[in-house]
């Protein structure tokens, strides 16, 4: 290319069209040379264009997602880490300052397990404006008014608080208890409970021979051998049930569980109510892999919208196989369960806790009696006598024992100490039991209050009120039916049964209000 046509290219070249890169580098100023030399009132022009366009700002909003208060210690780190300080500013009103918050945050069950973290209005070094930051019950937003070269200062600070979730969270690792709404609904305004674990022992957790080889091979195994098992790709997606009658050990199983879980990285997350199993394994997914723990989910049942089948089935819509994450759920009552529900393919084991045998017993006795007991004590007869009892009551029958060594001035128990406690506890359970033919307590009251019901109608004599109770009497006696003895159940039945006749009431009110306005019409 001659000098004219280079002076012809020159004058063509729009370099407001060009997308020119500003770069600082060495101690020189280099112009661009393509598509030929660029002189310098374009530079100058280019130069301002990339000022004025750089002071432009614009209203930037991320919003890291998970427990509120996981991301909000997630965004503090973030910040430190990529700023070394982060200052706290008052925010000016009409009416005054408002003060910079400090959320206090729990980090874990310890007492001096917690954490300060600032929210609300920040200031970043290099950042010319100020930075906002606020939790939400889905996580925690960053948001500001920025000019464009400190936009992606804040989508740093995004992208790494989400690693930090990730890798670093507050909960991941640790045993948690969440709160459930009435809707199913994780409470997330509270803080999550961190499971105190220093204490439990996986000896603690004693059941029979066979019930405890299964839950070591299903529920433990997993948990200690997690490598093993993803390098013989064996899913670590389970789903376990634990069934038995009240008292049996499902609850200290849960415990050991968490222990084991924790040990090995794993989180553990506990419910205090069944319906929130579809939320709390929404929320799991960030922190996998990961334990959840839903105790007595036959309560489920309680709802006439939800069914404890339903609950079931949502192990299946909802953990996908490479999900890493082992749902355990317990039940009283197994035979509310449907079982098509009960097959393989829903659940990887079903695990009966039953009373304990004999030697069960006798294992239980002595955990509890400790160096108290002799090593080689002969409890025998004893386990033949605790045998069946809930564990609890075996723990009762060693405290009383204990009373008995004191009272003789001993320090260490006989087994004479432990024989004479376990027939009175035996005296004692027995009369618990309701007689051969006598009805149960919550028989009685299932009974008493349909008759309650069915004496309303026979003493009512508004059609449309009486035509509700009858629909009402009708649900109810068939609900009261299937709840077979559960008095939690059967509260939870009353007050809805307590509404329904309310708003039947209130709805015949209402009718005969406006067949009277009507018959008053028609007269006129």
């Amino acid at each position: 290319m001659n000098a004219i046509t280079q002076n012809v290219v020159a004058q063509n070249t729009d370099w407001t069209k060009i997308d020119t890169q500003i770069k600082h580098e060495g101690k020189e100023i280099k112009l661009p040379s393509d598509p030929q030399n660029m002189d310098y009132d374009d530079a100058i022009n280019t130069l301002a264009r990339v000022r004025d366009q750089e002071n432009q700002e614009f209203d930037v909003r991320e919003i890291i997602k998970g427990a509120p208060w996981d991301t909000l210690v997630a965004v503090y780190r973030a910040m430190q880490e990529i700023y070394g300080v982060v200052l706290s500013e008052g925010i000016k009103t009409f009416f005054g300052e408002i003060k910079p918050d400090f959320v206090t945050v729990h980090t874990g069950a310890g007492a001096n397990d917690r954490i300060q973290v600032p929210a609300g209005q920040m200031s970043l070094p290099g950042v010319s404006s100020p930075v906002y930051v606020s939790m939400f019950p889905g996580g925690t937003i960053v948001q500001g008014t920025v000019r464009k070269r400190d936009r992606a200062r804040l989508v740093e600070i995004a992208n790494r608080a989400r690693e930090l979730i990730s890798t670093a969270s507050v909960y991941r690792g640790k045993a948690i208890r969440l709160n459930v709404d009435s809707d199913g609904d994780l409470e997330l305004s509270e803080q999550p409970e961190f499971l105190d674990l220093t204490r439990v022992n996986e000896g603690d957790m004693i059941h029979t021979r066979e019930t405890e080889a299964l839950i070591r091979t299903n529920i433990l195994a997993p948990l200690k051998h997690t490598a093993e098992c993803r390098a013989n790709r064996i899913p670590l997606k389970r789903g376990i049930l634990l069934e038995g009658k009240y008292g049996t050990g499902k609850s200290l199983t849960s415990r050991v569980s968490a222990k084991v879980a924790t040990d090995n990285g794993w989180t553990f997350i506990m419910l205090n109510r069944s319906q929130g199993l579809k939320s709390a394994i929404e929320f799991a997914r960030t922190y996998q892999p990961c334990v959840i723990f839903a105790e007595d989910i036959d309560r489920a049942a309680d709802r006439e919208d939800e069914d404890v089948n339903d609950l079931v089935n949502l192990l299946d819509g909802l953990i996908s196989k490479e999900m890493e994450m082992m749902v355990v759920l317990t039940t009283n009552h197994i035979e509310k369960i449907d079982r098509a529900l009960l097959r393989p393919g829903r659940f990887d084991a079903v695990i009966s806790i039953d009373a304990p045998d004999a030697e069960t017993a006798e294992r239980i006795l002595r955990t509890y009696a400790g160096n108290l007991l002799a090593v080689d004590a002969d409890l025998s007869e004893i386990g033949d006598v605790t045998s069946g009892m809930i564990p609890a009551s075996i723990r009762e029958v060693v405290e009383r024992a204990k009373l008995s060594m004191l009272t003789e001035g001993r320090t260490n128990l006989t087994p004479d100490d432990l024989y004479i406690s376990a027939i009175g506890m035996k005296r004692h359970v027995a009369l618990l039991e309701p007689k051969k033919g006598e009805k149960t307590p919550a028989e009685m009251f299932s009974e008493g209050l349909i008759g309650l019901l069915g004496s309303a109608l026979n003493n009512n004599e508004d059609v449309a009120t009486n035509t509700a109770l009858q629909s009402v009497n009708a649900g109810l006696s068939k609900q009261l039916r299937r709840a077979n003895g559960n008095v939690e159940t059967l509260a939870g039945m009353v007050a809805g049964a307590a509404d329904s006749a309310n708003k039947a009431h209130k709805q015949a009110t209402r009718a005969v209000e406006v067949g009277e306005r009507v018959l008053e019409a028609v007269e006129d």
